[in-house]
């Protein structure tokens, strides 16, 4: 991990240079210390550090919480949150912000070299999961595939199928695998064209040919449905 830059949010400053010790020990570079939510903003414009180690509670009326939000929507960045508290209220502020990693105090050198290590590798799989979500544009849906991102025309797609954490598309010529769950690809279609008629498929509306209790049938395929979706099925035929 040589020569990777590191923020370093905390408004103890004898923790911030231990910290700041362990580092540069071990050939971290540290782009510099801040003290409160704006000195934070500051460092990393300024610097554009690799990663940031950031206290939760720092001086000021925002914290590093609030501070971990703007990094969420601003800044391409992993943190990790250094904290001695553990309240039921802080934990649950802190989760909903999806750190990449935790530092305790009190800390040992190898407690941060490790905290940092899983917050880079959580950060790297969040990116390649980024990088592999669909995307829908208009009437396509855009997938990755074989390193290319293929255009797939909505009207194309006959269903979708779960398969554990991926999910195959199906059209008239073709599948497509892709590493995205069927909650996840559900998500960006059009209810009013997609349905999901069971926990491991999604039909097109359009590509429909037979209902009955068990099944539907896709293009002579027969797809199952659940029996708790029968009926909100049926209604939504009838609105079309």
């Amino acid at each position: 991990m040589e020569g990777i830059k590191v923020g370093i949010i905390e408004d103890e400053m004898i923790i911030a240079e231990d910290l700041r010790d362990i580092l540069e020990s071990n050939s971290f570079k540290v782009c510099g210390v801040a003290k409160n939510y704006d000195k934070a903003i500051e460092l990393i414009d300024n610097t554009q550090p690799d990663i940031v180690l950031l206290d939760i509670k720092i001086k000021g009326e925002k914290d590093g919480i609030d501070l971990a939000h703007k990094i969420r929507e601003d800044y391409n960045i992993p943190f990790v949150f250094i904290s001695s508290h553990s309240d039921a209220q802080t934990v649950k502020r802190a989760t909903e912000v999806h750190p990449y990693g935790y530092l305790v105090k009190p800390f040992e050198d190898r407690d941060v070299l490790v905290a940092i290590e899983v917050a880079l590798s959580n950060f790297k799989s969040e990116q390649v999961k980024n990088e592999d979500e669909p995307m829908l544009l208009s009437d396509s849906l855009f997938v990755r595939t074989n390193n290319l991102t293929v255009k797939i025309p909505l009207i194309d797609i006959r269903y979708i199928k779960a398969d554990g954490n991926y999910s195959q598309i199906q059209t008239k010529d073709k599948s497509y695998v892709l590493r995205s769950t069927l909650k996840e690809i559900e998500g960006k279609l059009d209810g009013n064209r997609f349905y999901r008629t069971h926990k491991s498929y999604i039909v097109n509306l359009e590509q429909l040919s037979a209902i009955n209790s068990e099944y539907v049938v896709v293009n002579e395929e027969r797809l199952p449905i659940g029996r708790d979706r029968l009926h909100h099925l049926m209604e939504r035929i009838n609105k079309l």
